[in-house]
């Protein structure tokens, strides 16, 4: 049995957009092609991938475990045509953070990358997949979380994203008035597992009791975003992920006052002999202020 790459985009449009027709319109598919692929591809699988309900499609705990390995098989896939389109002897800068930073830390790469006229390929990695492809040479520049990492590379902080609780403006829970973790207990909470934070909030959500089916462990935070955005959960994630939704008020934030104090890190890390090249140097003037 085998997973085709259009499976894997038609799962992740349907996953992220919340509904089999709005997967489909994303597509420019028809909506029962999507849907018949979905079936197919759970009957291959043996494992449901999506609840479905009058208002939209959720994953199963099965379909939760698939996507982040979809997004990665689909960044791999679309990283191999860039390669192979990449013009003769333009300079390529390969960089690689997790999805849930992307969207804050990306337009800051390219950004500080485009006076460089360098061609910049950016892909989904953990942190220790970023440490392995700085060490074998496939990643230029990485992003990762701080901790012990070899002594050939550099790696430096410089964002401190704090978690918030967010929801669609009119969520039974956006009423002005401060909230308490165990008010979260009686709606669907979709939420980042990362940081500093994560396991102290789950202990505290678990002990409410909330329902086991109301809890929803997700990765990565757009995913969580895009659930909240849909009305179907509240969501627990990273501020940055949802800055330009809470700007533009399609999403408020909660005020729950016993959320304890959680916040993920992030480092630009390099090799250690690269911090003269003109990359380097360009992020490191763009992220960090270094001259």
């Amino acid at each position: 049995m085998a997973v085709s790459l259009e499976d894997l985009r038609v799962f992740r449009s349907v996953a992220t957009a919340g509904s089999f027709g709005r997967g489909a319109a994303r597509l420019r598919l028809s909506q029962p092609a999507v849907s018949e692929r979905m079936a197919r591809l759970e009957r291959d699988l043996g494992r449901p991938l999506f609840l479905r309900g009058g208002r939209g499609v959720r994953l199963t705990a099965a379909g939760e475990r698939l996507l982040p390995y979809a997004e990665r098989c689909l960044a791999l896939a679309e990283e191999a045509v860039a390669v192979v389109r990449a013009e003769p002897g333009r300079p390529r800068v390969r960089v690689a953070l997790h999805a849930t930073f992307a969207p804050s830390v990306v337009p800051r790469v390219l950004d500080a990358l485009a006076p460089l006229d360098v061609e910049v390929a950016c892909t989904d990695a953990h942190s220790e997949e970023v440490v392995r492809g700085l060490a074998d040479h496939t990643v230029d520049i990485g992003f990762v979380v701080p901790g012990p990492y070899p002594h050939t590379l550099t790696v430096e902080p410089f964002l401190t994203d704090p978690v918030v609780c967010v929801a669609r403006p009119g969520h039974p829970l956006d009423t002005g008035e401060p909230l308490r973790i165990r008010d979260l207990a009686a709606y669907p909470v979709a939420c980042t597992t990362w940081g500093d934070g994560a396991a102290r909030f789950l202990d505290l959500l678990r002990a409410t009791p909330v329902p086991a089916t109301r809890l929803h462990p997700v990765s990565p935070a757009e995913t969580v975003a895009s659930l909240a955005r849909r009305g179907s959960h509240a969501g627990v994630l990273t501020r940055s992920t949802v800055g330009p939704d809470l700007a533009a008020g399609a999403l408020v934030e909660l005020p729950v006052t016993d959320l304890p104090r959680w916040e993920l890190t992030l480092a630009l890390a390099h090799r250690a002999q690269d911090a003269a090249t003109a990359p380097v140097r360009a992020l490191r003037a763009a992220l960090l202020g270094a001259g």
